[in-house]
């Protein structure tokens, strides 16, 4: 092609060459932007629920589990009652009250905190109990 005319028909096919690489340039950069962006697929709401609790006692010992619903399961010794105790209070931890009654007035504190995503919406939770007996009455079978 040195040395010679172009015609008309090789010169648009040039362009058009040139315009499709361009575009699909582009469309890979918009992929790479926008990724870190896209929490949750479409599909996600429909995924049900997975959250990870973390029970952190004072003096050691903690433990991690993962629990998901809808299907219930996931590495947790009940995940059926976990995820019924959820539903209940529509995945809002921080509102279960499963039995609330007296505990010793025993100050051996047990941190917990619950993250993930319940249905596609996040809502971290983290609260520090004063002893176990109040963290096993307030949230149950999830931890």
């Amino acid at each position: 092609m040195l040395g010679t005319a172009l015609t008309r028909e090789v010169s648009m096919s040039l362009m058009l060459t040139a315009a499709r690489r361009v575009t699909a340039l582009g469309l890979c950069a918009a992929a790479i932007v926008a990724g870190p962006f896209a929490a949750f697929p479409a599909s996600a709401a429909a995924a049900g629920a997975e959250l990870f609790i973390t029970v952190t006692p004072r003096d050691g010992g903690a433990y991690s589990m993962r629990l998901t619903c809808a299907p219930d399961g996931g590495f947790h010794p009940r995940p059926r009652e976990a995820c019924d105790a959820l539903r209940s209070v529509d995945g809002w931890v921080g509102d279960l009250d499963v039995d609330p009654g007296p505990c010793p007035r025993i100050y051996d504190p047990v941190e917990v905190e619950v993250t993930g995503h319940w249905y596609g919406r996040r809502e971290p939770y983290y609260e520090e109990f004063a002893n176990r007996c109040e963290m096993e009455r307030k949230l149950g079978p999830v931890v």
